[in-house]
């Protein structure tokens, strides 16, 4: 008998109940005319003793021989009971980290379904706007546990775009909120073997950024020159984008005229906004429209009035922005100066390179691919944190095992915590726990995370061997 059942019994007793009371003062008003309650001859000792004892004494033995089943019925039900309770709470929970998943831009920067994307930066060794790259999420719980993904989440991790969430962190969550998002991000998590699947392609894409460098490099400072003209250019642009915005909002201003499509805009001001929309794209960039007097909606999507209400918003942009540019046009030139400086230093020193069939030949006793594999599993797994400036992208990128956010592995450093390869292993494998000591003199503070369940241990034992065979730097 499940817990609905129960409550029927429960509610037809509670039903029987009433309906006895109320029969029972019924019965009592039929005399209220005639005597007070007090007056009114009551039952002799004969009545009492018998019938009316033995009624009372069946009701007893019906009520209580009820309640003997219902409560062991209940109790049988209980335990299920509790666990939808608790199933209820967290669907709930789930559905509250949810709406903070999205409410608070998490999925901007990891993607809405937790699988990992970009974020605005500047790098701060070379003062570039950077595309950050945010690490998937949907899978965290294979690396961290509860209460280091929580340490994250309030504290944020510094020098990069991940901020802090918790109060205790500056951030804008409670204690409770961190809970639900928690609570969610265990919801999406992907199947194990999906993170095992995509160990492969992880590979790839840190072999394939290794082969593409000079190109993106490249492709940088290319960026860096639009840039640079640009700001130049701003100088120039300023006074057009404020005689255009001058001429848009006149023309928005101007209600005489025939309008033939009753879109609010006359018609002669549709063609001459058209032309305007032509000089601001070839001029200043903006999008380029055209509006068609006969039509209320020249776009399918919106309005004429809209669209042309828009261009007067993009003028009112550009004219802020040239302003600024235009100001400190000195001071940005001297900021791509900087960032063409170090870019083009980092294509002539290619701190990222490694040679595969040296590490082959001092680690793997000549086995390329073996080598090639091992540099692709450290920059798919390790490198976010333990190379400088890896996330900011491959310009970026200092030496293999420099160190940022987790301690440099170079110059044997491996060797010199791990005196064991079996203990340096087991530690890749479980990550650090508070306060638990690992290899020589080192205690953990719970920020290495654990790689046991996302990659198997023959994967962890070459990146082990390839940090080990790092001799000392020259």
């Amino acid at each position: 008998m499940n817990s609905s059942s129960i409550t029927i019994i429960i509610s037809l007793v509670v039903l029987f109940s009433l309906a006895l009371l109320i029969s029972t003062g019924m019965r009592r008003n039929k005399f209220k005319a005639e005597y007070i309650p007090n007056l009114t001859k009551y039952k002799t000792d004969q009545e009492l003793e018998t019938k009316h004892l033995d009624k009372v004494l069946t009701i007893a033995v019906l009520v209580s021989s009820l309640l003997t089943i219902m409560i062991p019925l209940y109790y049988l039900g209980e335990e299920r009971r509790q666990e939808s309770f608790v199933e209820e709470f967290e669907e709930v929970s789930v559905e509250r980290g949810h709406h903070l998943y999205e409410e608070f831009g998490c999925g901007n920067c990891h993607a809405p379904d937790g699988s990992g994307g970009a974020a605005s930066y500047v790098e701060k060794r070379s003062g570039v706007a950077v595309t950050w790259a945010a690490p998937s999420i949907n899978n965290v719980f294979y690396r961290y546990d509860d209460d280091e993904v929580r340490f994250w989440l309030i504290y944020g991790r510094a020098n990069s775009p991940m901020p802090a969430w918790g109060l205790a962190g500056g951030g804008p969550m409670n204690d409770g909120q961190l809970d639900d998002l928690i609570s969610y991000l265990h919801h999406i998590q992907v199947p194990q073997v999906d993170t095992l699947v995509a160990i492969e392609s992880n590979i790839n894409s840190a072999l394939l950024r290794l082969e593409t460098a000079d190109i993106q490099i490249v492709n940088e400072i290319a960026k860096q020159y639009e840039l640079k003209e640009e700001i130049e250019a701003a100088s120039w642009r300023l006074p057009i984008a404020i005689d255009l915005l001058s001429q848009v909002e006149k023309l928005l201003e101007t209600d005489e005229g025939i309008d033939k499509d009753l879109d609010g805009l006359n018609d002669s001001v549709e063609q001459k906004l058209s032309e305007l929309a032509i000089i601001s794209s070839e001029s200043l960039g903006t999008a380029l429209f055209s509006l068609d007097p006969n039509e209320e909606k020249t776009s399918p999507l919106r309005g004429d009035l809209s669209m042309a209400k828009s261009f007067l918003s993009q003028l009112e942009s550009q004219v802020i922005n040239l302003t600024i540019t235009t100001e400190n046009q000195d001071k940005y030139l001297d900021n791509v100066e900087q960032s063409l400086q170090f870019l083009n230093e980092a294509l002539e020193s290619k701190r990222w390179e490694v040679s595969f069939q040296e590490i082959a030949d001092s680690t793997f006793s000549g086995d390329y691919e073996t080598a090639e594999r091992a540099v692709g599993l450290f920059n798919a797994y390790c490198a976010r944190c333990h190379t400088a400036g890896y996330s900011a992208g491959v310009s970026y990128t200092q030496k293999i095992a420099s160190g940022g956010l987790g301690p440099a592995l170079r110059s044997g450093r491996a060797n010199v915590q791990f005196k064991d390869r079996e203990d340096m292993i087991n530690f890749i494998i479980n990550g650090s726990a508070i306060g638990k000591p690992y290899g020589v003199n080192g205690v953990g503070q719970g920020r290495m995370p654990g790689f046991g369940t996302a990659l198997p241990e023959s994967d962890v034992a070459l990146i082990i061997d390839f940090l080990r065979g790092m001799g000392p730097d020259a």
